[in-house]
């Protein structure tokens, strides 16, 4: 083989390389047609393509989105006529979507989560503060109830396991302020509270959502009310301490119960660790941003970029390689897709026009 031919060959597995890194697949539930959607996206430098593939039909109306840590699998939650339903959903190399299992469950369900062991699907319902745990079988499908009972505060706003699977916490918004602290059996799925129970976040904060450190004992968790991230460091026995709270920008006015304006809503952290991201949404205003923060090697913040987004950025995760950032817009009832730069700046690389209420979607890598 010449070595002309072989430079032509090592370049052709480098660019496919590069492509497989900034592939990737958006599955979104459509609540207004009844389906889940298969969304394809591939990035080339500045740029993204995205397209559609076949959508799945399901027997409720979709809302939530959880992937299962095993294979392909994710697990799409929904209501209809008042009942509970999860579908468990694989997604083939192309983006295609085959149903595995369909099951209706006991009670309502919301902001839902997949421990690390994939043995447990785990619900926060936000008006209620209801917490579900339902078992898992092998290939994902939702089975029986665990447990489940009620947070002493209501608008508990999410659950999610830590790393290690050891411990779960519970934020609660608004004037229900409080950071719920558990325990997590992962053999028997149950949470047991930790003593004390309460991190107790500071006054009107409102931790919203949960993003853990890849590879440091740290949690964040954005500030609804706030306006930023409060930076945690996890202890041995579960207990958080605090060592930050980082801000984006001041609130217009003080928070009043029912009256929107301000709202900080999900983060999440570079699969490296060097980024973290969250957005904040303005109710009333042009204000809408996805705030960027170098996050430092003991895991504390700095704020190093703003970006002004569309109308209302209500979920935001990274691809796999953590090269862009999606953001769904619910305002503008789409999606976009951002190539984070080396300095955690954002630029816009393509955008995806999605009329549905429903808000979630997960990220799932082609490998």
């Amino acid at each position: 083989m010449t070595r002309a031919l072989y430079l032509c060959l090592f370049a052709f597995i480098a660019c496919s390389r590069i492509s497989a890194d900034n592939s990737f697949f958006i599955v979104a539930p459509d609540s207004k047609n009844q389906q889940v959607l298969s969304i394809a996206v591939t990035a080339n430098g500045s740029q993204a393509q995205v397209s559609q593939r076949d959508a799945l039909k399901l027997p409720f109306d979709a809302s939530g989105s959880a992937v299962y840590p095993k294979g392909r699998h994710f697990i799409i939650t929904g209501s209809d006529n008042e009942i509970s339903h999860a579908a468990t959903i694989a997604l083939g190399t192309t983006g295609k979507l085959q149903l595995i299992a369909t099951s209706k469950l006991d009670g309502p369900l919301g902001y839902t989560s997949v421990d690390r062991s994939g043995h447990y699907l785990l619900s926060a319902h936000y008006r209620t503060g209801r917490i579900s745990v339902y078992g898992l079988d092998p290939d994902g499908a939702v089975s029986s109830l665990v447990r489940t009972f009620e947070t002493p505060n209501r608008e508990a706003h999410s659950i999610l396991t830590t790393r290690d699977n050891r411990f779960a916490y519970i934020p609660c918004v608004k004037n229900n302020n409080a950071l719920f602290q558990y325990a997590f059996d992962e053999r028997s799925g149950q949470l047991t509270p930790l003593e004390p129970f309460d991190a107790k976040p500071p006054a009107m904060f409102g931790p919203r959502h949960i993003a853990y450190h890849p590879s440091l004992p740290i949690t964040y968790f954005s500030n609804e009310q706030q306006l930023g991230v409060s930076v945690y460091s996890i202890g041995s026995d579960g207990q958080l301490s605090d060592i930050q709270h980082a801000t984006t920008m001041p609130r217009r006015s003080p928070f009043e119960q029912g009256k929107r304006d301000l709202h900080a809503s999900d983060l999440v952290v570079s699969p490296d660790g060097k980024l973290l991201f969250v957005a904040v949404r303005d109710f009333n205003g042009n204000e809408d941003s996805v705030f960027s923060f170098r996050v430092e090697p003991d895991g504390r913040l700095s704020q190093v970029a703003r970006t002004r987004v569309g109308d209302i950025p209500w979920k935001i995760d990274t691809s796999p390689s953590g090269q862009h950032l999606i953001v769904r817009e619910s305002g503008d009832k789409q999606f976009t897709i951002w190539k984070v730069q080396s300095d955690g700046s954002l630029t816009l690389a393509a955008t995806l026009d999605l009329p549905t209420a429903a808000n979630d979607f997960s990220v799932i890598g082609l490998d």
